[in-house]
C-alpha cells in the first residue's frame, strides 16, 4: 500500500508488542488478509491494513482486539472526522488547494542544458529581458518567439528551445562555433625551442626546417622558420606548424618552510535560512551580520515536496558560516616532504603533458628552516613554441 493511497483512501495501523506480533501476523497470513510493510520501533511492531482488511481481522478475532494490539485510523477521512468542527482549517485547506492549482500555471524552475562557454547567469538574464523568468504566467509566454529573438540578438547561440514539463522549464542551448579568423590562423610564425635539448624527431607541417636529427639546440633557438626563400617565388612568409621532439633535462624545485599555519575550526557556526517562493526571496534570519573574522561558507538548497512527490514552487536555502582560525604549526620533515612532492607533481602534470619520461632524480636538502626538493626529469618532449613574425605594414606597402 503506497503512502498516497493510504492517505486518500484511509487505513488502519496495528501496533503490537514484539513478543505478541507472531500471533497477529499468523492471523493475517492464515486468512489471506493483505498488510503493508512491518515496522519495528521501540520494542513494538506496526503493520498497516486496508479498511476492509481491518474489518475482516476484527471479525475473525470475535469483534475485538485480543492480542493487546492498538489500532489507529489514519488517512484523509480520519483527519476530516477529527477536525470536522474546525471550519477555519478547512477554509485554509481549500485556499491552499486553489493556490496550488493556480500555481501550476506559472514557471516554478528553469534549468539550463547544453551551454559550455555561455554562463547560466547570462542565459537567465537574456530570458528575463524577454519576459521569461521564474514566476512567468505560462499561457502568456510564447517560448518560440522568445528563443528566436535571443538567437538573433546573442550571436553566439545557434539554437535555443524552451521545453516545458509541467511547471519546470528546460532551456536547451547549442552554442555557435566561432568562425576561425583566417588571417589570424595563418599569421606567419616561427617555431623556437622552449628548452636546451637534443633533437630526436620532427613532425613539421609548415615552414622551413632549420635543425636536424641529434642536433643540440639552446632555448630560444630557431627550429622552423616562417620565412621561405624560393628562387621561383622569392621571399614569402608562412605559418610554421608541427612538433619537434627532443631529449631534454628539466628541473623542478619546491621549498616548504617547517614553520607554517593551518586552518583550525573553532566549532562556532551560524546558520541562516531563507525561503524562495518563485523568484521572491524571504529571509528568515533577522540578523545579517557575521561576527567571525574568518569563516567558510556552505550554501545548500532544498526543494519542498507535497506528500513527498509533488514539487512545490518553494525551496529553502540554508547558508552555514563556520568559523576557523589560523594557528602556527611546525611540520615534520616527512610532512614537508609530502607537501613538496605534491607541489612538484602538480607542476609535472602541467609541464610534461604528453612527454615520455626516461629517468627521474630527486634531491632533498634541509637547511633547518625549510625543506628543499629538486627533481630532474630526463625526457623526450615537444620543445616547439610558436612565435609570431611581426611584419611592418608600412614596409609592406
Amino acid at each position: 500500500m503506497s503512502k498516497i493511497s493510504r492517505f486518500i483512501f484511509g487505513a488502519f495501523s496495528l501496533t503490537i508488542a514484539e513478543e505478541r506480533a507472531k500471533d497477529v501476523l499468523n492471523v493475517l497470513i492464515t486468512n489471506n488478509i493483505p498488510f503493508g510493510r512491518t515496522v519495528l520501533k521501540q520494542g513494538c511492531i506496526s503493520v498497516c491494513l486496508t479498511p476492509n482488511g481491518y474489518r475482516k481481522y476484527v471479525d475473525i478475532c470475535g469483534g475485538k482486539l485480543i492480542f493487546g494490539e492498538k489500532a489507529e485510523n489514519v488517512g484523509l477521512f480520519s483527519i476530516l472526522k477529527r477536525y470536522r468542527m474546525r471550519v477555519g482549517m478547512f477554509v485554509g485547506i481549500l485556499i491552499f488547494a486553489v493556490m496550488l492549482g493556480v500555481s501550476t500555471l506559472f514557471v516554478w524552475d528553469i534549468n539550463i542544458v547544453g551551454n559550455k562557454n555561455i554562463t547560466a547567469t547570462e542565459i537567465y538574464e537574456m530570458l528575463e529581458s524577454h519576459g521569461f523568468y521564474i514566476g512567468t504566467f505560462i499561457p502568456d509566454a510564447d517560448t518560440n518567439v522568445i528563443c528566436s529573438k535571443i538567437v538573433l540578438e546573442a550571436g553566439n547561440i545557434s539554437f535555443m528551445k524552451i521545453n516545458m514539463r509541467g511547471t519546470v522549464a528546460t532551456v536547451e542551448i547549442h552554442e555557435r562555433e566561432p568562425d576561425p579568423d583566417t588571417e589570424q590562423t595563418n599569421a606567419p610564425s616561427n617555431l623556437v625551442a622552449k628548452y636546451d635539448s637534443q633533437i630526436e624527431r620532427l613532425e613539421v607541417l609548415g615552414g622551413d626546417v632549420k635543425v636536424s636529427y641529434l642536433q643540440t639546440v639552446k632555448k630560444g633557438e630557431l627550429l622552423v622558420s616562417g620565412i621561405i626563400d624560393s628562387s621561383a617565388l622569392g621571399y614569402r612568409t608562412v605559418r610554421s606548424r608541427g612538433k619537434v621532439w627532443a631529449r631534454a633535462t628539466l628541473c623542478f624545485e619546491s621549498e616548504i618552510p617547517f614553520e607554517t599555519e593551518e586552518k583550525v575550526y573553532t566549532g562556532n557556526e551560524i546558520c541562516k535560512k531563507s525561503i524562495i517562493f518563485f523568484a521572491k526571496t524571504i529571509n528568515l534570519s533577522k540578523n545579517t551580520n557575521i561576527p567571525y573574522e574568518k569563516y567558510d561558507t556552505i550554501v545548500s538548497k532544498e526543494k519542498i515536496y507535497l506528500f513527498g512527490i509533488i514539487e512545490l514552487p518553494i525551496s529553502v536555502t540554508t547558508i552555514r558560516y563556520t568559523e576557523y582560525r589560523r594557528q602556527p604549526r611546525t611540520l615534520s620533515e616527512n610532512e614537508a616532504l609530502r607537501r613538496a612532492i605534491t607541489e612538484i607533481n602538480e607542476k609535472l602534470d602541467t609541464e610534461l603533458y604528453g612527454a615520455d619520461i626516461l629517468s627521474r632524480k630527486t634531491d632533498v636538502v634541509s637547511n633547518g628552516y625549510a625543506l628543499q626538493v629538486r627533481t630532474e626529469i630526463y625526457c623526450v618532449i615537444d620543445i616547439a613554441e610558436e612565435v609570431k613574425i611581426e611584419i611592418d605594414q608600412n614596409a609592406r606597402r
